[in-house]
């Protein structure tokens, strides 16, 4: 997802464009459209979900004890973390102008989500 600030009807977006809606709501673009499809259309975009306050507590939890498992100059292309519900990979890409961090829960053989 890429965060494209207010919603500008006279301008295109891509799949994968965030918005903020003149409803205050953020929505993703999932489908190519033309200039002026509003946010409402659901052919087109779906609502950003909006994290509960219990997810942005496990967010914080799990932020600090990455930020306490990471040395200050990491040689390391990945890192696991473990938490008391998951287990997961958490890699850098610096390769482009923004470093990229992605988070992916590890499953154990055998488990189906």
């Amino acid at each position: 997802m890429k965060y494209q600030g207010a919603y500008d009807g006279s301008k295109s977006y891509s799949v994968n464009d965030v918005v903020v809606f003149t409803d205050g709501i953020p929505y993703e673009l999932y489908n190519a459209a033309s200039a002026g499809t509003t946010c409402h259309n659901p052919l087109y975009w779906r609502r950003v979900p909006q994290p509960t306050a219990d997810m942005v507590t496990l967010f914080h939890s799990m932020f600090l004890s990455l930020k306490a498992a990471i040395p200050d100059n990491i040689n390391e292309e990945a890192i696991t973390l473990s938490t008391e519900t998951a287990d997961y990979l958490i890699t850098v890409d610096d390769s482009g102008d923004t470093p990229e961090l992605t988070v992916t829960a590890i499953e154990e053989e055998g488990d189906e989500t």
